[in-house]
């Protein structure tokens, strides 16, 4: 897919206010962990997540899309009724109804002509929901969207401790569970719109999706837990990102060899170093935030490029490309021009 007239206005972070050490978590773990003997240290050296961050105990999800796209609108000076979709693509979901779209539409105060609903696509979600408003825009339905996400994993943290301090729980218990131990909170959201509106020149240039379905079972999450078959799922999910970088390059038409920022979804160490590798990825020019945030799951994408923008490492006029997994497996690839 290719676009012609869909630009990113601007990309809004919020960051919860409460941090969690890993360090932290071992302490609350130490019953499991004199009884399988295991050292302490072992959780930050297998994923290199040293902390992530919590909403205040009666924050939502909504709460923190709600906050990252007020935001976003006052930076930009776009009132809330000129928005005419909004798209929550949230993994965390504090209601099975009414969509955490209109939770947050209803906070901004949007007009009644404004679609709002939500995109449900694991830790792909943001991306697939930026694809969405950019399809409305393309086809000329709409000249201005919103797309958010707020992240959550203080529950099913917090759940997950107190499922591995039981007796019965054994080693196989602590890795099917390893994963959620890394999950953060943020708030992030994006203001897409015509290019008849656009005031910046960051043009979404396309994109490409493959899905790997047959590995759907590999990571299976609830409200309060989250097992995962790492390395079968480490394996698989950077086989399915091999090609769809291949198939980027082929529909964006792009130059292969060019150095470019490469903007991932953070996961964890033995995830990115497994992309960096596969990909011929310049290290240097992929950002890691896991270490000090965890997997923000939807959230991470849209995160690192609003991290690199604001460190300098996107100057007008360059390239990046913005690479996201997704259980399912799914996998989808974006090309921008900032």
């Amino acid at each position: 897919m290719r676009y012609q007239r869909v630009f990113i206005e601007g990309i809004e972070v919020v960051e919860p206010p409460v941090e969690v050490s890993t360090r932290s978590l071992e302490k609350m773990l130490g019953p499991l962990y004199r009884r399988l003997g295991l050292s302490e240290g072992l959780l930050q050296g297998l994923t290199g997540v040293a902390s992530r961050r919590f909403w205040p105990e009666a924050s939502t999800s909504a709460d923190g899309a709600t906050q990252a796209a007020r935001a976003l609108l006052e930076r930009h000076g776009v009132g809330v009724g000129e928005v005419e979709a909004l798209v929550s693509t949230s993994v965390s979901k504090d209601f099975l109804e009414p969509p955490i779209a209109s939770l947050v539409g209803g906070d901004l105060g949007v007009g009644a002509g404004c679609a709002n609903f939500d995109v449900g696509h694991a830790c792909l979600g943001f991306m697939t929901g930026m694809l969405t408003v950019a399809n409305l825009i393309e086809l000329g339905q709409i000249e201005v969207g919103l797309v958010v996400a707020g992240e959550s994993s203080r529950k099913v943290t917090q759940a997950t401790v107190r499922r591995l301090l039981q007796s019965s729980s054994d080693f196989g218990t602590f890795r099917d569970n390893l994963a959620t131990l890394t999950l953060g909170s943020m708030g992030v959201a994006a203001l897409l719109v015509h290019e008849r509106r656009a005031r910046c020149g960051h043009r979404l240039l396309g994109g490409v999706s493959r899905a790997s379905t047959r590995h759907s079972k590999l990571c299976l999450g609830t409200a309060t837990e989250m097992t995962t078959d790492a390395p079968t799922l480490l394996k698989a999910g950077v086989a399915l990102a091999a090609s769809t970088y291949e198939a980027l390059h082929d529909e964006l038409s792009l130059e292969r060899g060019v150095e470019r920022e490469h903007v991932l979804h953070q996961v964890g160490k033995a995830n990115h170093d497994a992309l960096i590798e596969r990909l011929g990825l310049p290290a240097h020019r992929v950002l890691r935030l896991y270490e000090d945030y965890g997997n923000v799951g939807a959230a991470g994408v849209p995160f690192t490029l609003a991290s690199a923008v604001a460190a300098g490492r996107l100057p007008e006029g360059d390239e990046a490309l913005l690479l996201g997994i997704g259980s399912g497996l799914n996998c989808t690839m974006l090309g921008i021009r900032w």
